[in-house]
């Protein structure tokens, strides 16, 4: 089993962080992995139970159950079926305050590739890719946070400035 954990610290708060995170109508906005995540059985909303087809753009699909949703720390999904290189496939994203202005966000994922013709290879494959993928998003997730952060706080700023002056 591959396990990959990879965590930033996001100057943002918690909430804004796991908003954005499970924000499905900016989520293409900053996330780089998914051409396109579809709710299914007529869900509309992000709770335990609810079901996803996610096709990401190198064209790999899966369709993932939410298992865990706890707001504003915790979002973990599973893998009901997805691409013929995984046996099984699951993911934690965890937020944790540090300040009130300061978020850790962590992706964790815990994955089983199926054995191709030569085994020992495909493990290392899986692993480099989502290695990969997992850095790349959190990166996303981060720029994005601190870039709305920043862009509220001076519109704050501003509207209390003007506030004061009048």
């Amino acid at each position: 089993m591959i396990r990959i954990e990879y965590q930033l610290d996001i100057n943002a708060p918690i909430e804004c962080v796991y908003q954005v995170s499970q924000d499905y109508s900016v989520r293409y906005e900053w996330d780089p992995f998914p051409e396109s995540i579809l709710f299914l059985q007529g869900a509309t909303a992000i709770e335990k139970g609810t079901c996803v087809s996610v096709t990401a753009k190198n064209g790999l699909h899966m369709k993932v159950e939410f298992v865990q949703v706890l707001s504003p720390t915790t979002t973990a999904i599973v893998m009901r079926s997805g691409p013929r290189i995984l046996k099984k496939f699951s993911g934690s994203w965890l937020f944790k305050s540090i300040s009130p202005s300061e978020t850790q966000a962590k992706f964790v994922y815990a994955i089983k590739a199926k054995g191709w013709s030569i085994p020992f290879i495909s493990e290392p494959i899986v692993k480099w890719y989502f290695t990969r993928v997992v850095k790349l998003r959190l990166n996303g997730l981060k720029r994005y946070c601190e870039a709305c952060y920043a862009s509220s706080f001076e519109i704050s700023k501003l509207s209390r400035l003007r506030k004061d002056l009048t």
